[in-house]
């Protein structure tokens, strides 16, 4: 039997822990809690949970703060993030996702919506096998990235996309499960190219997803946010 998966629970607020636990009743999970920032990142160190519930505003280290640290620690970058909280304006959504977070959920929420996101997370940090170099190959589902030969494959179907389409592809694979936001993207791909805006990478995504075809699902739109690519892409977020 497989052991149960670990989940680390970090809110400020004691009725709003034992709430979150009880949402995730259903799937069966190892629920721990901390009530501040300092204690989750301690207990995340010790116990590598394989996914956290992180309010935004926690005494000590703030939730943002903890995202960060979690995303910066080698042993602990794979570990899934959704944020919980009562702040739920786009600003808000958008510095999460830069922090790192997977998912996003306002409060108040329902028990099933909850458990639905992050059953949803873990499936996708699952099978999340870190790319140690650049030359080697990246297959995440039906695609296939060869970056030595510049060859992408669906199937078996090869795809000619330009180097830059190449490049953002390349990004997002590399960063499977995890939400890049245009800015990021931007940063990365297109850094002193002058002044650059979201357009210029919605339609390069455009232009990605026409030529995967069947495969287009697997780039997913955050909307207001950004883009991840997923092996199980989830409507709400296409």
């Amino acid at each position: 039997m497989a052991a149960r998966k670990h989940i680390l629970v970090a809110d400020g607020d004691a009725d709003w822990r034992q709430r979150i636990a009880e949402s995730l009743a259903s799937l069966r999970l190892e629920v721990e809690a901390a009530g501040s920032g300092d204690e989750a990142l301690a207990y995340a160190r010790r116990e590598k949970p394989d996914l956290v519930v992180v309010d935004l505003v926690l005494p000590g280290i703030s939730g943002l703060g903890l995202c960060r640290l979690l995303r910066e620690d080698p042993a602990l970058g794979h570990v899934g993030i959704v944020m919980v909280t009562d702040h739920a304006a786009e600003v808000d959504r958008i510095l999460a996702f830069e922090a790192g977070v997977d998912d996003f959920l306002a409060k108040p929420f329902y028990g099933r919506e909850l458990a639905s996101r992050v059953g949803a997370v873990l499936r996708r940090s699952a099978p999340q096998r870190a790319f140690a170099g650049a030359d080697e190959p990246r297959l995440r589902g039906l695609v296939s990235l060869q970056p030595a030969s510049n060859a992408v494959l669906v199937g078996e179907r090869r795809v000619d996309l330009t180097p830059r389409e190449l490049q953002l592809l390349s990004t997002l694979m590399s960063h499977a499960g995890r939400v890049l936001t245009r800015k990021q993207l931007i940063g990365r791909l297109w850094s002193g190219e002058g002044e650059h805006t979201d357009r210029v990478v919605d339609a390069h995504i455009k232009s990605i997803r026409r030529k995967l075809g069947e495969a287009r699902a697997c780039l997913e739109t955050v909307r207001g946010v950004g883009y991840r690519f997923s092996d199980a892409p989830t409507a709400e977020f296409e």
